[in-house]
């Protein structure tokens, strides 16, 4: 051992501290790359085929440009490799392996990007953690796709915004959820009209502007906050305005290429005027000291670290590798169950059409009520095993209704009590489409534990897989047209359905 250190001692003094540190560093990058491959063409495929974060591909070369300006306070100091570096690399891995095992790209996307600030500190220490706080920051909040969960709050944001001002400027206006009926039209409150997009990439702009212009803190968070808020109180206006056009000159000024031009070119302008506001606020330049950097050789011990953090990287893929494959898809048989008081289930036409690829197995049944003759339509679809690529419950694609054919009006969670007594909340759609408009309630089930939330699906199909057991996911969905609009007529009609269910777990068949 004592041998193993002298020689490092002599590495470190033959070779700027520095120019090794940087070194181990970059090897670090590329056995990261190289290992995490696959997650790093997920990560890209996602900024390439979304267009909600295609301004991503600017964030690596910004975060760099910054980190790369910081360098004479970084080498003002010697690194100083911390140990502690090598716990954060074994828990960002341990979260990308069940992002992995799991087949859920969140935690392994985030878990790559945040290895950088960790191999910083393993490779160089604290104090160049510190002084690369921000880049490294930067890097992580705006480089991973995390900005799907806003679009349904900015959607009814945007909705409410548009009618306020449409009702303080006399134009008379009909909210249905996301739906807006005027005297000229129905406008549609869509993903698309959501201003997710422009709302995420001029938080990522105001930031990089922020921390080049001001020095006082204060104004820093002010301007982010401003940078947060001006897109959502924009995209408001825009809606309005869209709407104002539609009425007052025709709706083919208000649609079409019209709609799309006037949608760049606004936002356009109030990003201009958000960066010139900025502009007249910013502090005086103050050229940087340039710092001397002093002693700067690495104490040899502690360029043990930097093969131990490469070690580290390598465990993740080589767990994968090592995990006997997939069990080969077994088909499951599902049967409609029967229910007493109801019409037996048959097979039904309409546009209400699921979509969960992948499933072992599934099925689509009405049944008539003993009452007012409604018809409530029932999809049950089951997945068994492990979550792995091609068969996940909860993924992307997998949907209760087409988006080419149905909008989400509203969404809400209901309470509902089941025949044997127990109860669940359930989540409720009001979607609208071409048969008019429908709700849906719908719950997952991972064995006997049900939820309508999807991130509780997938914790409870990481406790089993941690435990070695093979859970059995499901969801059911019910849906009941909304005649004339009347969604409490509906909601009763689900509910006595509910009540004839034994329970939301229940078999709709075996393997």
């Amino acid at each position: 051992m004592n041998t193993l250190l002298g020689a490092g001692d002599g590495l470190a003094t033959g070779v700027s501290g520095w120019r090794l540190a940087t070194g181990a560093f970059a090897v670090a990058v590329a056995v990261l790359l190289a290992c995490y491959w696959a997650t790093v063409e997920s990560l890209v495929g996602v900024w390439m085929n979304d267009g909600t974060y295609q301004y991503a591909f600017l964030i690596f070369p910004l975060s760099v440009w910054a980190a790369f300006d910081l360098r004479d306070r970084l080498r003002a100091n010697p690194p100083v490799p911390s140990v502690w570096g090598l716990p954060a690399i074994a828990l960002l891995v341990a979260i990308w392996y069940a992002g992995h095992m799991l087949a859920v790209n969140l935690p392994r996307h985030f878990a790559l990007v945040a290895m950088f600030p960790a191999l910083v500190l393993a490779c160089w220490g604290w104090r160049a953690l510190w002084v690369l706080k921000f880049p490294l920051a930067y890097l992580v909040v705006f480089a991973v796709p995390w900005g799907d969960a806003m679009v349904g709050p900015l959607q009814d944001i945007t909705a409410h915004f548009a009618v306020h001002a449409l009702n303080l400027t006399g134009v008379p206006v009909l909210m249905n959820g996301r739906e807006l009926v005027t005297p000229s039209a129905t406008w549609m409150v869509e993903q698309a009209c959501s201003g997710v997009k422009f709302f995420i990439a001029c938080t990522a702009l105001g930031c990089m502007f922020a921390w080049l212009m001001y020095s006082r803190w204060w104004k820093r968070v002010t301007f982010v906050v401003l940078a947060a808020i001006v897109p959502v109180i924009a995209n408001g206006f825009r809606v309005y305005f869209t709407i104002l056009i539609g009425e007052t000159w025709g709706l083919e000024y208000a649609t079409g290429t019209d709609h799309m031009i006037f949608g760049w070119q606004f936002f356009g302008v109030v990003l201009v005027l958000l960066l010139v506001v900025g502009w007249f606020f910013r502090d005086r330049l103050v050229p940087r000291d340039k710092r001397v950097p002093g002693n700067t050789t690495v104490a040899g011990f502690r360029t043990l670290l930097w093969p131990a953090a490469l070690a580290l990287l390598v465990v993740g893929p080589l767990s994968v590798a090592g995990v006997a494959g997939a069990p080969a898809f077994r088909a499951v048989r599902l049967s409609p169950p029967s229910l007493p008081g109801w019409g037996a289930p048959q097979t039904l036409q309409s546009d209400w059409q699921p979509k969960f690829q992948g499933a072992a197995g599934q099925f689509r049944f009405g049944y008539r009520s003993p009452t007012d003759g409604a018809t409530v339509e029932v999809f049950h679809a089951v997945y068994t095993g492990k979550p792995r690529r091609g068969h996940n419950l909860i993924t992307y694609g997998n949907n209760l209704y087409d988006p080419n054919k149905e909008q989400v009006l509203a969404s809400a969670t209901r309470h509902v009590e089941f025949a044997a007594g127990s109860a669940l909340t359930v989540r409720e759609l009001r979607l609208t489409g071409s048969d008019g408009p429908r709700l849906v309630w719908y719950w997952y089930c991972v064995d006997e534990r049900c939820t309508a939330s999807p991130v509780r699906v997938k914790l409870s199909q990481a406790w089993d897989v941690l435990r070695g057991r093979s859970p059995r996911s499901s969801v059911w969905a019910l849906s009941l047209p909304a005649s004339h609009g009347d969604p409490a007529r509906a909601r009763e009609t689900l509910d006595a359905f509910a009540r004839a269910l034994p329970s939301p777990g229940v078999r709709g068949g075996s393997p």
